[in-house]
């Protein structure tokens, strides 16, 4: 907390690079972002006293991130440093948010076939990734996750950040999705053996792991399909 309290409290020009939302989109994807790190990409400033960040993390902190589509005016004039100006700039983002969302189709992924569409420019990514799809017990997409960047190997790709998130969207399913830049899309000894330890723990903590994908240039590969998994 002490830690936080320290950045928060810094200018920006004066953070590294990788607790910078805008660099690390550029760098990683929009993707790769935390719903803070997205509020405060589009806050843009902060106020006396703490920055877009530490501002970002205060208003999510203080209303919860599911309970942001229901945030009113007088709710965040409320927060030390918010006037009306900057309440209706994260109003209006909210407002957008919530528009897109009534208008959203249910997307059903009930083969590896419609997993592949929804993350097919994998396949033209430099660096390795690893994405974690949600699904309901309809198989519709509840949220879609970067959870790792780099090789499986590397320890980058942690089982408690998959999980993390198929909690925090009250997930039935899990589809693991990553990437091969290089050579083909067939499955290395590694992703085998990472697939066969994140079945194991699904089912320990009552969830499905219903496929994983590995995209290539020339395609991909389903662990279902193949009946691995």
């Amino acid at each position: 907390m002490k830690f936080e309290k320290y950045i928060y409290k810094r200018k920006i020009k004066d953070l590294p690079e990788d607790l910078l939302p805008r660099e690390k989109a550029l760098k990683y994807g929009i993707s790769s972002l935390s719903e803070s790190e997205l509020l405060a990409l589009s806050l843009g400033s902060g106020t006396k006293g703490l920055n877009v960040i530490g501002l970002a993390d205060k208003i999510i902190k203080k209303f919860g991130f599911k309970n942001l589509k229901n945030i009113k005016l007088e709710d965040l004039l409320k927060i030390k440093g918010i006037g009306k100006a900057k309440a209706l700039q994260i109003l209006s983002i909210i407002e957008l948010s919530n528009r897109l969302s009534e208008n959203e189709e249910k997307i059903e992924l009930s083969n590896p076939e419609s997993v592949y569409e929804l993350v097919k420019d994998l396949k033209n990514e430099r660096q390795e990734k690893l994405i974690a799809i949600y699904t309901n017990t309809l198989n519709q997409l509840l949220a879609k996750e970067t959870i790792a960047i780099g090789s499986l190997n590397r320890l980058n790709a942690k089982p408690r950040d998959i999980f993390f998130y198929a909690i925090k969207s009250n997930a039935y399913g899990i589809i693991l999705v990553h990437n091969h830049p290089e050579g083909d899309s067939s499955p290395s000894d590694e992703d085998i053996t990472f697939t066969e330890n994140i079945k194991d723990l699904s089912i320990k903590m009552g969830f499905e792991l219903l496929d994983h994908l590995i995209i290539s240039k020339k395609g991909y590969f389903s662990f279902a399909l193949e009946g691995i998994i």
